[in-house]
């Protein structure tokens, strides 16, 4: 990491992604400079899907949902934003529309550079360039990885319909729905979570829905499993917010998940 850190905190933000982290502290006070500062109320939307690629954004304080809309017209969450990092780049990179609407889930305060701005920012740093290419690298993998994941899971789909292995499926597909629940609440633990006595509270203000959508199963389905994790002693809720009082277990839960696939 570059060194000198600015006293402005919002300078110092660029250091906290891994696409900026190298970068020396004359050239990160050229990128904060070509930012502006924008404030969103809870509800308001940063940009909506297939908006054109204006700018691309770092959040500075609150929290941001990343919602697709579905085929039949509701939206799912495809991913959260917390301070320090960045959304919208995929289009700014491409030159293509958004492909998902950003939506702040409370009061929100981000910076957003243009995308002429920074794409001129990227041609006085070839280094940058390298970096973004060895991101979009990593991110082109994990693509790949979750097409085989989606492959994999239409061939069990498809195996359902065989007759002998009707009640086989039924319980993998519970097992598949309580370990996408169990990892979508080590994943809000390891972004948001706060550790204390009770074990790590995840304080946001998330309902129910919001982690069906995240998790891709319905509601009800998301209540059922999230009382059995209760049952179990694996999480305690409460209202606003969810504690994970067997961490362990969960994670444990997932490995074993992932090495039966």
């Amino acid at each position: 990491m570059a060194e000198g850190k600015r006293e402005d905190p919002k300078v110092n933000i660029f250091w906290k992604i891994p696409m900026f982290e190298f970068l020396e502290a004359e050239e990160l006070d050229r990128l904060y400079s070509l930012c502006t500062t924008e404030r969103f109320a809870k509800g308001d939307y940063i940009f909506l899907e297939c908006d054109p690629p204006r700018s691309l954004y770092v959040l500075v304080k609150g929290e941001v949902k990343l919602l697709k809309q579905t085929d039949d017209g509701r939206e799912m969450i495809v991913e959260m934003v917390y301070p320090g990092e960045i959304f919208g780049e995929e289009a700014v990179f491409d030159g293509q529309p958004y492909p998902m609407t950003a939506q702040a889930l409370d009061d929100v305060e981000v910076l957003s550079i243009s995308r002429s701005d920074f794409f001129g920012f990227l041609r006085d740093n070839p280094d940058l360039a390298l970096e973004i290419i060895t991101e979009l690298g990593s991110r082109l993998r994990e693509a790949q990885n979750t097409i085989r994941a989606l492959a994999l899971e239409i061939i069990t789909e498809l195996g359902s319909r065989l007759r002998e292995a009707q009640n086989t499926i039924r319980a993998l597909a519970m097992e598949r729905v309580e370990w996408r629940i169990a990892r979508v609440l080590l994943m809000l633990a390891r972004k948001a979570g706060v550790a204390g006595k009770e074990g790590v509270s995840i304080d946001l203000p998330l309902t129910r829905q919001d982690i069906a959508d995240m998790a891709g199963t319905t509601v009800e389905t998301t209540i059922r499993v999230l009382s059995n994790f209760k049952k179990m002693g694996l999480v305690d809720t409460e209202r606003g917010r969810i504690i994970l009082r067997d961490r362990a277990r969960l994670e444990q839960m997932v490995s074993e998940g992932c090495a039966q696939r």
